[in-house]
């Protein structure tokens, strides 16, 4: 770092995506950035979020990618944060992001910048490394303020390989944020293969809300409100319930197991396009109920779901960092993952859960045995997963450090690798 002007209070615009911030249809959606934000907003003079959404010409929205978005209010408060959501055209296509970002950058523009006229802005933050970072870079030259971008997933590891225009529009954002995070190292590798003289580049965790992980928990109560046998063990996962997840991988590792695990019983948390055939499978194998899928449950529900459950197997095959990890460590459930994205910078082998080769049930099975065959060793893992996350994950320490950050750049410092 290079020293530079004194600290000056921090003044933020936000720029994201609907499918990256809390919405009426998806009240989970990017709930882990939004609860970052809600613990930065009292920290700075001011913070606004800026949330385009979605329309489709109803001439477009018969053809296989077009829909049409919810109605949603132009401005609205959520938990205390000003979001205000202008309409953009767009056509839905993942292979032609740059005319998505330009659409979304000329919907967002006029009211960011009445926004700054208001609130004098000195730095702008875009959330997700398509449209919302091309924009927050974009607003941040018209207002002479700094800009960051913040890749969080698929944004590196998939969408910039699906199309040369892709890549353009991947390669100018980087080029053009003063400050480029990543939610993982894994994604910052992604990021420098493709700009290697990017020196800007930094990896910084969000870190999860660990109210819900907190008191000692009653797991017979538990169970007993979640209607869950008090006796059974349970495997659980996460999350959407899709093959990208690893659904096959799962449903495969338990029936193995459940052959020669009796209590064990396998337990979805969430719902996903393989929900229904999964649960065919189940019953045609014998193991209907032993194979449980909640369907959406609310964030709350999540943490208790893993407080009363024995182990996870997390099988995904593509991560950033997944956030449904670390809550299973900060409760201090065993853990069995596959090695992707960042997934090993949160899981260290034999200490704090166990890796697996992506896809590879035979290794998956190997791991939960190993767990299940010793619980005391098991326990003591999933208590080195939660110090860990405590020390490393906890929202409030990485809200203040984050605010460090952004005020050592907003006052004229450079930050380099």
């Amino acid at each position: 770092m290079n020293s530079g002007n004194p600290t000056q209070p921090l003044r933020i615009l936000v720029v994201t995506a609907a499918h990256l911030f809390p919405n009426r249809d998806k009240p989970t959606a990017g709930i882990f950035f939004a609860n970052l934000l809600r613990r930065l907003k009292p920290r700075v003079e001011r913070l606004v979020v800026v949330v385009p959404t979605a329309y489709v010409p109803a001439f477009l929205q018969k053809l296989p990618w077009g829909s049409s978005a919810g109605q949603v209010e132009h401005h609205e408060r959520w938990q205390g944060l000003n979001v205000f959501h202008p309409p953009y055209l767009s056509i839905h296509s993942r292979h032609h992001l740059w005319f998505q970002s330009r659409s979304f950058c000329l919907a967002a523009t006029p009211l960011c910048l009445a926004l700054h006229r208001r609130h004098d802005f000195n730095l702008v933050l875009g959330n997700g490394f398509g449209p919302p970072t091309h924009t927050a870079q974009y607003v941040a030259k018209q207002i002479h303020a700094r800009s960051v971008g913040w890749a969080v997933g698929s944004d590196v590891h998939t969408a910039p390989h699906l199309s040369d225009e892709n890549m353009r529009l991947f390669r100018h954002n980087i080029r053009h944020c003063d400050l480029v995070l990543t939610a993982s190292r894994a994604l910052r590798s992604h990021i420098l293969k493709a700009c290697p003289d990017a020196t800007h580049v930094h990896t910084f965790h969000r870190g999860i809300d660990l109210e819900g992980f907190q008191s000692p928990v009653d797991r017979a109560a538990l169970r007993a409100k979640l209607g869950l046998d008090a006796g059974r063990t349970y495997m659980l996962m996460a999350g959407h319930l899709g093959r990208t997840k690893g659904s096959e991988e799962f449903y495969v590792s338990f029936k193995h197991l459940a052959g020669k695990y009796f209590p064990l019983s396998a337990l979805w948390v969430g719902d996903g396009p393989e929900a229904t055939a999964l649960k065919t499978r189940a019953r045609a194998d014998g193991l209907a109920g032993r194979f449980l899928v909640t369907g959406q449950v609310p964030r709350s529900s999540v943490a208790e779901y893993m407080h009363a459950a024995d182990l996870m197997l997390f099988p995904s095959h593509m991560e950033g960092l997944p956030n449904v990890v670390v809550e299973a460590l900060a409760a201090g459930l065993p853990t069995v993952a596959a090695d992707v994205g960042g997934v090993s910078e949160v899981i260290t082998h034999e200490t704090t859960g166990l890796l697996v080769p992506p896809q590879d049930v035979p290794a998956m099975i190997r791991a939960v045995e190993r767990v299940l065959d010793n619980p005391e060793w098991a326990r003591q893992m999933g208590e080195y997963g939660r110090e860990f996350v405590r020390e490393h994950f906890d929202v409030n320490r990485n809200a203040s450090r984050l605010l460090q950050l952004f005020q050592h750049l907003v006052s004229g410092n450079t930050l380099d690798r």
